[in-house]
């Protein structure tokens, strides 16, 4: 037998969330399903962040040009060149790829892409002018550290390789400036690799963060649609008749109601067909109770065969009665639509008896039906046509059973009750 937990879909998003809410260091990673749906999920929304403060970076960074020509005003043309010249273009062009290429390895890896450039061109810049030029590179750098790993947070993978290349080409620039001394060069470049360090501890406890506020709101996003479910299977439970499958009395009354509602509004009329099986009792007495559930089981089929439109709806009323509601529908339509329901059941209404060796059936399943036509208002009640065309329906069966019998339209001119057929057809 299967375990019915693993059917459920909270199961794996809770072993997650327990996971990432021990205080023990845990992978970032999800497993690959969850993984997949957090990425397509967050996906755009990292990209557009991503641009956003990518071009904010990008204005600091050129914004930078002023220190370049305080700190050495005869090379304005060499860093005019690189960073408008040569970084701008190339991050406006990395940007247009994260915008338009949603894949996750390659914006986080244009990411990184560009925080290497950058780190690359601040050495080149402050390259062997002076000490004070190195620290100052020194200084750009671990900016460039606290952009990549706290404010863009690329991914734990690629922050850190983007921080290992940043170390190393800062280690090989200091080895052969000339204008450090080597304590300066020690302390400069190890303030550096703590920074580097530093910086992605952050990053791993900002990106475990959002990647457990994620797994919160999925759960709480999968609660809601599973209860939704729930609510929605009880909600078609409580409204659905269990035996003929059509919707039940609670169904019809809601049903009534905004068809009401809606002819009211558009000045259109509603008809109303009541059916009542004929000698339900005596059919029971006969053949049994389960071959009167039978008889009632194919009734509500050949009802919805009868219907004319999507937006006709037929309901058990209770025992063996049955009610159709036609919106925007006139008398001689609705006449016609009780006319076939009548002879369906007349002729395929009786399923065969399961008895071997039974007799001739001597009571044949028939309907009896009454229809009413109104033209509803806002001041009357839509239980005046129900009324309508169940009387109707008492008067057809006291014309003979078997028949269609309609009752007068309100405010019609030469409107009366009338019977279908005038006599009773022999079965």
């Amino acid at each position: 037998m299967k375990d019915p937990e693993q059917n459920d879909p909270l199961r794996p998003l809770e072993e997650e969330i327990r996971r990432f809410e021990k205080d023990s260091i845990v992978s970032l990673t999800f497993p690959p399903e969850l993984e997949q749906r957090h990425l397509r999920e967050t996906g755009p929304s990292r990209a557009r962040m991503l641009l956003v403060q990518g071009l904010l970076s990008l204005l600091a960074y050129d914004f930078f040009i002023v220190g370049d020509y305080f700190m050495a005003p005869q090379h304005m043309a060499r860093a005019m060149t690189v960073r408008f010249g040569v970084v701008t273009p190339i991050v406006l062009l990395v940007a247009m790829l994260v915008k338009s290429k949603r894949s996750h390895t390659v914006r986080e890896l244009a990411t990184s892409f560009l925080c290497v450039i950058g780190s690359l061109s601040i050495l080149y810049l402050h390259y062997d002018l002076s000490p004070m030029a190195t620290a100052e590179a020194q200084t750009g750098l671990i900016l460039v550290l606290l952009v990549a790993n706290c404010l863009l947070r690329i991914d734990l993978a690629f922050a850190a390789a983007t921080s290992f290349l940043i170390v190393a080409m800062d280690t090989m620039s200091l080895y052969v400036d000339t204008q450090m001394l080597t304590s300066q060069k020690m302390v400069s470049g190890g303030m550096l690799m703590w920074v580097a360090i530093l910086t992605l501890t952050a990053n791993y406890t900002l990106t475990r963060e959002r990647r457990f506020s994620y797994l919160l709101q999925l759960r709480g996003r999968l609660q809601r649609g599973l209860l939704a479910n729930a609510n929605a299977e009880l909600l078609a439970l409580s409204s659905t008749d269990r035996l003929t499958g059509l919707p039940n009395r609670r169904a019809y009354d809601l049903r009534l109601g905004e068809l009401w509602e809606l002819a009211a509004d558009s000045k259109q009329s509603i008809s109303a067909v009541m059916v009542d099986v004929d000698h339900f009792k005596r059919l029971n007495d006969t053949h049994g109770h389960p071959y009167g559930d039978r008889v009632l089981q194919r009734i509500a089929q050949l009802l919805q065969q009868a219907l004319r439109a999507e937006d006709d709806f037929v309901a058990r009323f209770g025992g063996e009665e049955f009610v159709v509601l036609l919106p925007s529908c006139e008398p001689e339509i609705a006449i016609k639509v009780a006319e076939r329901i009548r002879t369906l059941v007349q002729v395929a209404g009786s399923p065969a008896l399961q008895r071997d060796g039974a007799a001739p059936q001597d009571v044949w399943a028939t309907v009896s039906c009454g229809v009413a036509t109104m033209r509803p208002t806002h001041k009357l009640e839509p239980s005046r046509l129900i009324a309508d065309a169940d009387a109707a329906m008492y008067r057809a069966k006291q014309e003979g059973r078997n028949r269609v019998c309609v009752a007068p339209v309100p405010g019609a001119s030469g409107s009366r009750l009338a019977v279908f057929p005038k006599r009773i057809q022999s079965a």
